[in-house]
């Protein structure tokens, strides 16, 4: 059994789910991490941790916005609120 500490989140041992949402992040984390290394090898591993972290960030955010919310909340709703994902750009609101 994995420790508490070592899966970031306490219901990780309840829900399944969970902890393979985990995995599939870290391991984009560190998928990342390795292209930007071979790209820059010159950035020390804060530089390497942060810009990677920024990328999946990013990527979640779109993954929420593009996929779950339009599900749960309805178009109308994405719509009302100003949650529709650009098709272009960044998002300005």
């Amino acid at each position: 059994m994995y420790q508490l500490s070592l899966l970031g989140d306490g219901r990780a041992n309840e829900w399944s789910g969970l902890l393979s949402q985990h995995t599939v992040w870290v391991r984009e984390h560190n998928r990342i991490e390795e292209k930007l290394y071979e790209l820059n090898p010159h950035w020390n591993g804060e530089r390497l941790y942060q810009e990677t972290r920024r990328i999946v960030i990013a990527q979640w955010q779109v993954s929420v916005y593009k996929e779950y919310l339009p599900n749960i909340l309805g178009a109308d709703a994405m719509h009302r609120y100003g949650l529709r994902l650009a098709n272009t750009g960044n998002w300005n609101g």
